[in-house]
Parts: C-alpha cells; sequence; structure tokens
C-alpha cells in the first residue's frame, strides 16, 4: 500500500469509517500477530493482545491523523503491550502458564533464535557481575550439567561451597530477570534451556 493510499484511510479512520478500519486491520494483523507470537510463544495470548491493540486504534481514531508514520505508531504499541504482558506472566500464574506451555511445544524459527540470543547476552551480562568462582561453578552445574560432587571434585572445594555459589548466583539472575526484563524467571529458563544454556536443576 503506499503512502497517500494509506493517508486516506487513516482521515477515514478518524472519521469513523469501519470500512477503512477493517482494511487497516486486514493490512497489518498477520504481521502484528507475528510480532506479538515470537515473544510470546502463545496463540491464544497473541490474538487477545492483536484484539487489544486494535480496539485501542479506534478508541483512539480520531487523533489518529496526528500520527506520521502509523507501523511505527502501530508496532510501538504493540511492542509496549507485548511487555506489559510479559511483566503480568511474573505474577499471575495462568498468563505465565500459556506463555511457558507454548514455548514449550514452540519450533526453532528464525525470531526464536534471535529472541534466545538476546537471553543468552543478558544472562552472560549478569554473570559478568558474579565472582569469578562463581561463574565456574555456574558454568559446571547449569551450563555443563555436572553434578554438585563433580564440580566440587574439579574446582577442589566443597559440595556445600558449590551449593551456595549456585543459590546465590541463581538469586542474582532470577533477581535481574525480573527486574531488568520484567518477565518471569521460569520463562526466561524456559527459553534458555530450548537452546541447551540452562540445564534442568538436579540439585539446588
Amino acid at each position: 500500500m503506499t503512502f497517500s493510499n494509506e493517508r486516506t484511510l487513516l482521515n477515514q479512520l478518524s472519521m469513523g469509517d469501519e470500512k477503512a478500519f477493517s482494511k487497516l486491520y486486514d493490512l497489518y494483523q498477520p504481521s502484528l500477530h507475528r510480532f506479538v507470537y515470537k515473544f510470546l510463544k502463545s496463540p491464544d495470548l497473541s490474538n487477545d493482545i492483536c484484539q487489544e491493540i486494535f480496539m485501542k486504534i479506534w478508541e483512539d481514531r480520531q487523533t489518529i491523523q496526528e500520527v506520521n508514520s502509523f507501523r511505527s505508531y502501530l508496532f510501538t504499541i504493540t511492542k509496549n503491550h507485548t511487555f506489559n504482558t510479559l511483566k503480568r506472566a511474573a505474577v499471575e500464574d495462568r498468563v505465565k502458564a500459556d506463555v511457558v506451555k507454548s514455548y514449550r511445544v514452540s519450533k526453532n524459527d528464525t525470531e526464536d533464535v534471535l529472541l534466545t540470543k538476546e537471553y543468552q547476552q543478558f544472562l552472560q551480562s549478569v554473570l559478568d557481575t558474579l565472582s569469578p568462582q562463581s561463574r565456574n561453578v555456574f558454568a559446571l552445574c547449569r551450563q555443563q550439567g555436572k553434578s554438585y560432587d563433580e564440580a566440587a571434585q574439579l574446582l577442589g572445594i566443597s559440595s556445600s561451597a558449590i551449593k551456595k555459589h549456585m543459590v546465590k548466583s541463581m538469586q542474582t539472575i532470577k533477581f535481574a530477570v525480573e527486574r531488568d526484563i520484567g518477565i518471569a524467571f521460569s520463562l526466561f529458563i524456559e527459553v534458555l534451556a530450548q537452546s541447551g544454556d540452562f540445564m534442568p536443576i538436579i540439585e539446588l
């Protein structure tokens, strides 16, 4: 669609034209749904968010003419709404369960890889704040799948010391994830577990 055609639809939308609204919905809903789905991995939640976004567009239609780039505006408010949903997932069990369940059955497409890479980089930034020994313990136990006894033998320290390092590291990562990313820690782990960066908790 050309800029002039889109502008015409926006002008019509601002005057309450439902046909113009439907055309904009048909034009942007598929790409919007893909955008939301790459974060939530839940078809139902993604559909809900898309519906809520377009409801907001309709409610704010009288000011839509002030928007210079409708596409940028649309994806910006969608991103914000999606991240707010992820923040809710940290405290609402139903939303969290939907997101985590959907992650388990999702395929690792290009968008998944990009999101996982972002989480990997964030994890590394948090690990860099830990002591060298804590980083070594974490790498052995959570990234290489070693038991506490195996890690203790390799590092020449006691199993109880390994556990103390792991508890402190996991608490630090959990706090950083929920504070800086704003998502449930279980979702963060679920994403990285699919890439092999987080081994299942055997001991803690």
